[in-house]
């Protein structure tokens, strides 16, 4: 019966381990994929609000007199800003894939990249011009919807393959050295 301790001491243990231990997350995977996606948050759209929303003066137009596809068709100002964000969204597959020790992940978590840009470009544009069903119109009922999905896809998946290509040939020429 000594192995046996009361409801009150149970809980006075409990209650001590709970003090003494740290809460600690592991960054390493989930860390990378969040800082990722949250580059990709504020410098997809960044890069092409920064050079839209300019006119020919130098001066600032307000976001009501500006180009309404842009946030859906972001493709239609790549050449615009030098392509910054198709490179900032292959560097980013990269990134993903080539930290990854199982590149699948990594590809999954580029591909998943698209479909978030896709649905940032959404809200920013309720967020901009009011909660209407023009964004899904622009991006379902058009060609240019289409060929932006595959831009972004192409991107992504290139990014990620080439990720995964460098990581190997570096693998490689570890594993023989």
């Amino acid at each position: 019966m000594k192995f046996k301790k009361n409801r009150k001491e149970l809980d006075e243990i409990s209650l001590q381990e709970v003090k003494k231990r740290n809460v600690k997350i592991d960054w390493g995977r989930q860390g990378g994929v969040i800082l990722a996606y949250v580059i990709v948050l504020l410098g997809f759209f960044g890069i092409i609000a920064n050079t839209i929303m300019i006119d020919r003066f130098g001066n600032w137009i307000s976001h009501n007199d500006m180009d309404r596809t842009i946030l859906i068709w972001p493709f239609l100002t790549y050449i615009q800003n030098f392509y910054l964000p198709l490179l900032l969204l292959f560097f980013m597959s990269f990134f993903l894939t080539y930290k990854e020790d199982i590149y699948h992940y990594g590809i999954k978590a580029s591909l998943w990249l698209v479909p978030f840009i896709v649905a940032q470009g959404f809200v920013f544009y309720w967020i901009m011009f009011g909660l209407s069903f023009e964004p899904f119109i622009l991006q379902f009922s058009f060609l240019e919807g289409y060929v932006n999905v595959l831009i972004l896809f192409g991107t992504a998946l290139t990014g990620a393959l080439i990720g995964k290509k460098v990581k190997q040939i570096i693998v490689k020429k570890r594993n023989h050295s």
